[in-house]
């Protein structure tokens, strides 16, 4: 990981945007998905001087088939209506026409719904203000019992997942929680890595060290001083659970919330 921290950059979800007064509109297409296509739609912004700031896709389509694209682009210097009718003249494009901000300043792509994965599993996206509830009040209205509810629905979603790996051939835990870190960076819940890994008798010890943990980002914005990462800890122990067949005890030892700069969890399982 630390080969690439000076690399790593916001990743924008393009399906939203508030144009701010700017001359900014969408152009949505249909068009026969073949080699060079992303190239072609290109260079016709290019010729008009166009600056394009976003590009959806809908799924993954097979070449030959029909796919949609939504462009969104600063069409200050040119007429959105100039590179439509260079875009219709190429002959993979079936379909084309402009979308203007649909209130007042914001622009929304209603062309590509719902959000999904490589494999077409829903995503939801919800920011860290709408996840208070969970992270602050939760904790705010029922204390102890709270948080405790926040690890176990963690800790079922993590048995879950220990099975969907599984299915995926994937059989050592080590490899499962470095799966699915991978998958926790690409949704942007947290990053992380293993720091140490020793075995002792019959069990072992595992150090995680979680960088820009969602919970306990959110919970620092709000003033929560202490160790916040109930739902995640409990998705960590119940890949672990899943993959050894027994509980396990989980810490967070250090934590974003408390200060430090990142949070660390130690599994020990006995």
């Amino acid at each position: 990981m630390n080969g690439i921290m000076n690399k790593i950059n916001p990743l924008i979800i393009g399906n939203q945007l508030h144009v701010n007064g700017k001359k900014i509109k969408g152009i949505w297409l249909r068009l026969v998905n073949k080699p060079g296509v992303l190239a072609e739609v290109a260079s016709k912004f290019a010729e008009c001087n166009i600056n394009i700031l976003v590009v959806n896709f809908s799924r993954v389509v097979e070449e030959g088939e029909l796919g949609t694209m939504f462009i969104v682009a600063d069409f200050t210097k040119t007429s959105c209506r100039k590179v439509i009718n260079k875009l219709k003249q190429l002959d993979f494009v079936k379909e084309c026409e402009a979308v203007e901000p649909q209130f007042k300043d914001l622009l929304v792509d209603l062309f590509h719904f719902p959000i999904v994965d490589e494999e077409g599993k829903r995503l939801l996206i919800f920011t860290e203000y709408n996840m208070e509830s969970l992270v602050v009040r939760l904790r705010e209205y029922f204390r102890e019992g709270g948080l405790a509810f926040l690890y176990h629905q963690g800790r079922l979603t993590g048995l879950s997942l220990a099975k969907t790996y599984k299915s995926w051939g994937i059989q050592d835990v080590l490899e499962a929680l470095k799966v699915n870190f991978l998958r926790a960076h690409a949704l942007g819940r947290y990053r992380a890595e293993i720091t140490e890994y020793k075995r002792k008798g019959g069990g072992f010890k595992i150090a995680i060290k979680a960088f820009d943990m969602w919970e306990c980002v959110t919970a620092k914005k709000f003033g929560i001083g202490g160790p916040s990462c109930y739902f995640e800890k409990g998705v960590i122990a119940g890949i672990v659970e899943g993959y050894t067949g027994s509980g396990v005890k989980i810490e967070e030892t250090k934590c974003l919330a408390k200060g430090d700069p990142y949070c660390l969890f130690v599994i020990d399982k006995s």
